[in-house]
């Protein structure tokens, strides 16, 4: 009989599991799509019991008709999302998501009541943020105050599914640490803000620690894994960082995903008193991370590509951009096409071509618009430098990093080796790997670093007037991005 485990990511589009032996090695993959909402413009739900249906249905696809031996289950989840329950755990309302934006008055109100921004940042590491739980609860107070008296317990997506399990109710400090409701660098609740919010700590998932056994499963739908211990996985970023290695401080993680991040360990838990940069708890022991986001990284490509580069593959976009030059013979593209995070924190921000002429080609336009990726993912990297996070030991996940191309070039503006690893699962992955800990099972081998990115000194330094000259665009149009988010707001 063959000694498995599975780790699970309760992600935003879809649910996916992983069905991985003791080496490391993925026997089996699933997943499941979910729904998502939009009742109102700027509002994002989704009905837990949808993530809870697509669970029960890939764990029993991942262990139908196999002679298995399931060590442990794990999972890991979308942060910051709210999941009121009432009185007997059944859901008061849909979850409102980590991505909903409907909060910004609540944010205003927490912040205020906290002591201003500084010292919210001083206290729980972070701004209160629209995607954070806290102001999630304090609209739901203002709004549906019907619904707020319903809420005996509330909890992060993943938290919902471990209840689900085994019938315990728990978070640990990774997605604690994106709640608003967290002191991060104590490892506690904080009870101001739960004053002020008028939650009661009966209200509050137990606190356990990363990669503790929460307890076993004792679903009736799920008869082949009754009494398989559930393991207590992370954030979804902490988790796939984890997933490749990146579980020290120096280590570092470069996302090119549809949307961008920069994850760096850390020993320290210095906040960024700007809040450019968020400060969470890691899912190893004494270890947090910084983390810059950009809003648009691969998505700013296959943007691009939709509305003017139908008929390119990706391989021959890979091609264009290798031969057009550094510069993109002038031409500059800043990807805020949703606003942007870090460093600007401007939701007005607005994605542009800057610099055309009838000289460029379309290779041009290609590659100043991964060449802008990379300089808004070189700012957060820089940003996290300011705190005095180190970044030595960097790996690139995500679509974008099988473009060979865009990789060097990240490796040539952040001045390092970056490596990809062979497995790029995400939180999956790395929730696995907490379950097999827990089991007993080292995982120090299941990380394997396949392909290695030299940063190029002459192309660093032909890029260093480029992207001064990117920083000093969004500078120049800043106040213009405000201008015209006023005029889009009264014509609508």
């Amino acid at each position: 009989m063959r000694e498995c485990i599975i780790g699970i990511d309760a992600g935003t589009a879809s649910v996916k599991g992983l069905l991985v032996d003791a080496s490391g090695t993925i026997i089996a993959t699933a997943s499941a799509p979910i729904r998502l909402s939009t009742p109102r413009p700027g509002w994002a739900e989704q009905s837990p019991e949808d993530w809870w249906k697509a669970t029960i249905q890939l764990l029993d696809t991942l262990t139908v008709d196999r002679n298995l031996e399931i060590l442990a289950v794990s999972i890991s989840g979308q942060m910051h999302s709210l999941v009121p329950l009432d009185a007997v755990d059944d859901v008061v309302r849909p979850a409102i998501l980590w991505c909903d934006q409907r909060t910004q008055q609540e944010c205003v109100e927490l912040t205020e009541a906290c002591g201003g921004e500084q010292e919210v940042i001083k206290t729980f590491g972070n701004p209160v943020l629209t995607g954070f739980t806290a102001p999630k609860l304090l609209w739901l107070r203002t709004n549906e105050p019907d619904n707020f008296a319903r809420i005996a317990r509330f909890c992060l997506p993943k938290d919902y599914l471990v209840l689900k399990l085994t019938g315990r109710l728990a978070i640990e400090p990774s997605d604690a640490s994106g709640t608003s409701l967290y002191r991060v660098r104590e490892g506690v609740w904080d009870d101001h803000i739960l004053d002020v919010l008028a939650v009661r700590r009966s209200m509050l998932p137990d606190l356990v620690g990363v990669g503790s056994v929460i307890g076993a499963i004792t679903c009736p739908d799920l008869p082949r894994l009754r009494g398989v211990p559930v393991v207590a996985g992370g954030a979804d970023n902490a988790a796939s960082a984890f997933g490749c290695g990146v579980e020290k401080p120096g280590d570092t993680v470069v996302s090119l995903g549809t949307s961008g991040t920069v994850v760096a360990v850390t020993a320290t838990p210095n906040p960024d008193l700007t809040g450019r940069v968020h400060l969470f708890s890691h899912v190893t022991k004494d270890c947090y991370y910084h983390m810059a986001v950009i809003l648009s990284a691969a998505g700013a490509l296959d943007w691009f590509r939709q509305r003017f580069a139908q008929n390119l593959s990706y391989g021959r976009i890979e091609e264009m951009v290798g031969q057009s030059p550094v510069g993109s013979n002038g031409v500059l593209f800043l990807p805020y096409l949703n606003g942007e995070r870090t460093p600007h924190r401007d939701p007005d921000a607005r994605g542009v071509l800057y610099g055309m002429s009838s000289f460029n080609s379309q290779g041009d336009m290609l590659r100043a618009v991964h060449e802008g990726v990379v300089f808004a993912l070189r700012e957060g990297a820089e940003s996290i430098a300011d705190m005095g996070t180190p970044m030595t030991n960097v790996r690139v996940v995500g679509g974008g990093s099988r473009s060979h191309v865009w990789c060097q070039m990240l490796a040539d503006n952040l001045g390092t080796p970056i490596w990809s690893p062979l497995v790029d699962e995400g939180a999956a992955y790395g929730s696995a790997r907490l379950a097999a800990n827990a089991a007993g099972i080292d995982t120090t081998g299941w990380v394997k670093l396949v392909e290695r990115y030299e940063p190029d000194e002459e192309k660093g330094r032909l890029y260093a007037p480029w992207f001064t000259e990117y920083k000093e665009l969004y500078q120049a149009l800043r106040e213009r991005f405000k201008i015209s988010a006023r005029l889009v707001e009264r014509r609508s």
